[in-house]
């Protein structure tokens, strides 16, 4: 694999929690992957995050009903995708990288894509719908291989 601006290959492996993110230092046939950025975030369950009883509403028919809050969990982790597409962004639009895979759950792939920058998007191979953040680095060479054989 040519190295420089126009050919180097980032991998994304992420969820709601943790964000892997790595420059492939070898080639198509033998993906070498060197960390670029790690994040984690530890998102506690809903039941530590809101501690308040739900808001109550009056219906309209006499009777009150409890508000639903929605699922604080799910919003820190939709919170912590978005922040992980926003650094990609920044750096495809820097020319840090010139192709993308992304390894994500489908849950986050939705979170994502509506973020996806034009300067991401061009650069952009490979979307797989899998959840492989916590697999060792050479399951993940492996899935970059089939990935880049199939691109």
């Amino acid at each position: 694999m040519t190295h420089g601006p126009q050919k180097t290959l980032w991998v994304v492996a992420m969820d709601g929690a943790k964000a892997l993110i790595y420059r492939n230092e070898g080639d198509a046939d033998y993906p070498v992957l060197k960390p670029v950025e790690i994040e984690k975030q530890d998102v506690p369950p809903t039941r530590e995050i809101v501690s308040d009883k739900p808001g109550r509403m009056f219906d309209g028919t006499g009777h009150r009903s409890a508000m639903d809050e929605g699922d604080a969990h799910q919003y820190e982790e939709a919170e912590f995708a978005r922040d992980t597409v926003e650094f990609l962004n920044a750096h495809a639009l820097k020319d840090d990288y010139g192709r993308l895979i992304i390894f994500a759950a489908s849950r986050t792939l939705g979170v994502i894509r509506p973020e996806y920058h034009d300067a991401l998007k061009e650069r952009l191979i490979g979307e797989f719908d899998i959840d492989v953040v916590n697999e060792p680095v050479d399951a993940l060479e492996k899935r970059v291989h089939k990935a880049l054989e199939s691109a």
